[in-house]
């Protein structure tokens, strides 16, 4: 018997630590935020395309080291930051050149508190800094990029995806999808949430048959 109970319920977003899957493709990143606090210059980059884990793994250390989210998807000024406490630079590939100054000196006063910086950064959209102090500053960082999804991750996806959305999911379902969807972080997070709406749409449970009469693969 194939397909699963229907919720219509929000998201939820589950950040607890034992959700986070490990594998090959993230295990560097991982270790990144377990060394914690041995980061060369209190300081840690991670890399991955967009929805491949970077704000999970940014969130298990926001709660071990107090952390705020600041995210350069808002406009941000630097100088008018008062650091009190250790920091998350969410989408730091959108430091503006007219902020390099200011952050270099922000970066400096941060590490000089002795607080620490984990920068989150699209492997795709890596910043093409000009200034020469902070790009050496980037460059010593502790760092580390999670990998595009081999099936066994894509498979841990699936089944978060619908856990989060406590939704129950027979295991030939996933198999079903696993060997079919693209390897791309993005594009998964998409289709999940395509065959999510859609199922609620047409009030059915998301089976083998209902995934090909919807979809093509």
């Amino acid at each position: 018997m194939g397909g699963q109970l229907i919720f219509d319920l929000l998201n939820i977003k589950n950040y607890n630590p034992d959700d986070f899957y490990v594998s090959r493709n993230n295990i560097q990143a991982s270790e990144v935020i377990n060394i914690w606090p041995s980061w060369f210059n209190n300081s840690a980059i991670i890399y991955g395309r967009r929805k491949s884990g970077k704000t999970h793994l940014a969130n298990i250390w926001k709660k071990k080291a107090n952390a705020e989210f600041i995210d350069l998807d808002n406009q941000v000024h630097f100088r008018k930051i008062n650091i009190k406490r250790n920091l998350i630079i969410d989408n730091f590939h959108n430091l503006s050149g007219s902020e390099e100054e200011n952050f270099f000196h922000f970066y400096n006063q941060t590490i000089n508190k002795k607080y620490y910086i984990l920068m989150l950064i699209d492997q795709d959209r890596s910043p093409q800094i000009q200034l020469k102090d902070l790009k050496s500053r980037i460059s010593s960082c502790t760092s580390a990029t999670i990998e595009d999804p081999d099936d066994n991750l894509v498979n841990a996806l699936i089944v978060k995806f619908f856990q989060d959305q406590q939704i129950i999911v027979y295991p030939t379902v996933v198999s079903f999808i696993v060997k079919r969807i693209e390897r791309n972080y993005e594009a998964i997070d998409s289709f999940l949430k395509k065959i999510d709406n859609l199922s609620i749409e047409k009030k059915s449970k998301i089976s083998i048959s209902f995934l090909n009469k919807f979809f093509s693969f």
